[in-house]
């Protein structure tokens, strides 16, 4: 009998570790979706070279298509300009990206998970499933209970339940994130509301100010989007104390905190042209320090590593997450290979997700440490203007220029990682079955 797989949350992580799985005849897979209908939240999302690679390797041809993605044409991924002049302060540039389809690419997040389903029997799709607590016992398995009353029991259990994680609440309760006072507004809508303009951006372009951002973009089906951000002053934004998530907002915050005095034209035009806005805040937690408990509950995506949206790398790390889970259970449990309910030990899962957290703990830790090394900076820099001794235009440029090149996270190859993890692995056991020290990880370095 195949061993029961049960996945908490239908985001990006979820579904694509479901189409991941779905090869696997060692494994039944279900997911557990909280909605009560699968509909697109969030606004526009970007994935990168790493995440449309491992998307294409899995069979999800449909976001690699430019009907889906909208590629820049100039092939720079992101233009960050000064925000009041437009000039161009620096660029986040490819490195190794030869093949037009796995440019980086922005969609409607509706897309991204339309395509993913398409590669999901219907019938291991479940809503309605709010997760309220989780039963672990490293002998038998993990037992779900759901806000409706219903009971799953599973063999091994995946959180991929976003940044509020229900599931990584059960294990690690006192995980608090942290809101550093930044609100973000969002809106996607139909291209020809702004295709007149003279100067909108044909190439992703990030207006780019010393406490806050205007980012528009084309993103795919002919679509247009925007985000925006700013930092609450609570003396003087008393409107937005507390943290909120897809709530409401109104285009007039927009037009207030981008005014054409301040900020180049083409953005107070643009604002002019936003039909609807959604508002959010960014929040993170710290690096945790496990993800993986009694051997048989581990977390991905947002509900593992809570860095708050930084890099734009959200969807692409929860899709590395997930594939790289998916090749940690083909090592210990091969498709070509059938295993009976004796052979699949606690030891053999506890494997699979053992190896899985050994690989990507680690790149999602070297995330969280930037994105609160960055939130710290940024809070000093808010305080001193506060204080009257804003950043000068200067060092506002110098710092924008000298930011850290993203290809270590962009052009990731997750399948590398594994197949080099895997190998070590393999030696250690070896090692272990012949009586031998297994080698330190720094010692391979």
């Amino acid at each position: 009998m195949p061993l029961k797989v049960a996945i908490v949350g239908g985001g990006v992580g979820g579904l694509t570790l479901a189409v991941a799985l779905q090869h696997n005849p060692n494994l039944n897979v279900n997911v557990y979706e909280r909605a009560t209908e699968l509909k697109e939240i969030g606004a526009v999302v970007g994935l990168a070279p790493n995440g449309l690679r491992t998307l294409e390797k899995l069979g999800v041809h449909e976001v690699l298509t430019d009907e889906v993605g909208w590629r820049n044409k100039n092939r720079i991924p992101m233009i960050f300009k000064h925000w009041k002049t437009g000039e161009i302060l620096g660029q986040d540039l490819n490195h190794n990206v030869p093949e037009w389809r796995h440019q980086f690419a922005r969609m409607h997040r509706a897309k991204l998970q339309k395509a993913l389903l398409a590669h999901i029997p219907p019938k291991a799709i479940h809503l309605g499933k709010k997760a309220v607590n989780v039963e672990v016992d490293r002998s038998s398995g993990a037992t779900v209970t759901f806000s409706d009353g219903t009971r799953v029991h599973a063999d091994i259990l995946i959180g991929a339940d976003g940044i509020r994680s229900g599931v990584r609440g059960v294990f690690v309760p006192n995980h608090e994130l942290v809101w550093n006072g930044d609100v973000v507004l969002r809106s996607t809508f139909d291209y020809s509301l702004v295709e007149d303009l003279k100067d909108i951006p044909q190439n992703s372009s990030h207006f780019t100010g010393p406490d806050g951002f205007f980012f528009g973009t084309r993103i795919g089906s002919d679509q247009f989007a925007v985000t925006a951000s700013f930092t609450a002053d609570p003396a003087t934004d008393p409107e937005f104390n507390e943290p909120v998530w897809n709530a409401p907002a109104s285009v007039e915050t927009l037009r207030e905190k981008f005014r054409a005095s301040d900020w180049h034209p083409v953005v107070p035009q643009i604002i002019e042209r936003v039909p609807w806005l959604r508002r959010y805040a960014n929040v993170a937690g710290r690096e945790l320090d496990q993800w993986t408990f009694a051997d048989r509950v581990t977390l991905l995506g947002d509900a593992a590593h809570t860095h708050g949206g930084a890099f734009a790398a959200g969807a692409s790390l929860a899709i590395d997450d997930a594939y790289t889970l998916s090749l940690a259970f083909d090592e210990v449990f091969p498709p070509t290979q059938v295993f009976s309910d004796q052979a699949a030990t606690p030891e053999l899962i506890a494997r699979v997700l053992g190896l899985y957290e050994r690989i990507r703990r680690p790149h999602a830790a070297k995330v969280l440490a930037l994105v609160h090394q960055g939130k710290a900076s940024a809070h000093k820099r808010f305080e001193q203007t506060r204080a009257g001794n804003p950043e000068c235009d200067a060092d506002f440029r110098k710092r924008i220029a000298n930011r850290l090149d993203p290809v270590w996270l962009t052009e990731h190859d997750a399948e590398r990682a594994f197949r080099t993890a895997a190998a070590e692995d393999l030696e250690d056991r070896r090692r272990a079955s012949r009586g031998l020290a297994v080698q330190a990880p720094q010692a391979r370095l």
